[in-house]
């Protein structure tokens, strides 16, 4: 799976902002064309974003755009500006429904047709923003093989609830919400990003971002949505595996594979750790993400 940790929000109209962001440490850029842009800066917005995918070198970060609403008066002027510029992916927005879903993967597939691009190759990042769509999130994850991720909006999700969003850092008022969207995503073999945070007046930033983070990272989410530069660093640290992880991760898994060598098949234990194979294919995971962060940083 791609590297997916901080997913950085930048208007399609802030041409100085992106260029901050790009020299950020954030995995992805994502292009934003909706509720985060005022109805008379829309068309603004949409230029801005066709320009930077034209011409901007976005140094090896991920290129999502985040187009309105089909249904919307800009939705239709959207698809038929981005989607031809191959975008690595497109959030969608306000996902309630399998049918909205393939509606989009069909018309993606028509670009790719067109431009003769490889199928599938422009992905779908799913954003739940409604009761309806947090029910449906396991269908519409697994109804094409081009949605390879499903994100939180709860900002809409809580009005749409009648409720006021808690800033409480222990709060379990998403909790439910939260859960089924990992076990989701988990049962449909997609990355799962928690929304952006927001830290309660008289809290430090930081120490809430991340203990926020550290939850999400527990619970299963694989990132999260971002909205301001100084989160980036605090929340890739989180999600990445310390040097003292991976080689504790290396030494499990060569102890494993040398007891199993010895004819050892029960009860195998490397510096007190119990070992099966769960264990180990966790391990594994940790070695190939730092791994994989290694390679990114060199």
């Amino acid at each position: 799976m791609k590297l997916r940790r901080t997913l950085l929000w930048v208007n399609g109209n802030q041409p100085d902002r992106l260029q901050e962001a790009l020299r950020s440490e954030a995995d992805c850029i994502v292009l934003e064309l909706e509720d985060l842009v005022p109805p008379t800066q829309k068309e603004e917005a949409r230029k801005g974003a066709v320009n930077a995918l034209k011409n901007v070198d976005f140094r090896g970060k991920e290129r999502i755009v985040r187009i309105n609403h089909p249904d919307s008066e800009w939705g239709k002027e959207d698809m038929e500006a981005i989607f031809p510029l191959a975008p690595d992916a497109v959030r969608l927005p306000k996902c309630e429904t399998t049918e909205y879903v393939l509606y989009i993967d069909r018309r993606l597939a028509e670009t790719e047709r067109e431009q003769g691009l490889p199928k599938n190759s422009i992905e779908l990042i799913l954003t739940l923003e409604s009761p309806l769509g947090i029910l449906n999130c396991y269908e519409m994850a697994v109804c094409t093989k081009r949605v390879t991720g499903i994100g939180l909006g709860a900002g809409d999700l809580t009005s749409a609830m009648g409720i006021d969003r808690s800033l409480d850092p222990d709060t379990v008022q998403l909790l439910y919400v939260k859960q089924k969207m990992v076990l989701a995503a988990k049962a449909a073999g997609v990355q799962v990003f928690d929304t952006t945070v927001i830290a309660p007046p008289g809290v430090s930033l930081d120490d809430f971002i991340e203990k926020d983070t550290r939850k999400d990272k527990e619970m299963g989410f694989t990132g999260r949505s971002v909205s301001m530069l100084p989160h980036v660093p605090v929340i890739n640290r989180v999600y990445a595996p310390t040097r003292e992880e991976y080689e504790l991760s290396c030494r499990l898994v060569e102890g494993y594979n040398a007891a199993l060598a010895a004819g050892q098949i029960a009860d195998i234990f490397v510096e007190g750790h119990f070992l099966d194979v769960p264990v180990v294919e966790k391990a594994r995971q940790v070695i190939s993400f730092y791994e994989k962060l290694a390679n990114k940083i060199s």
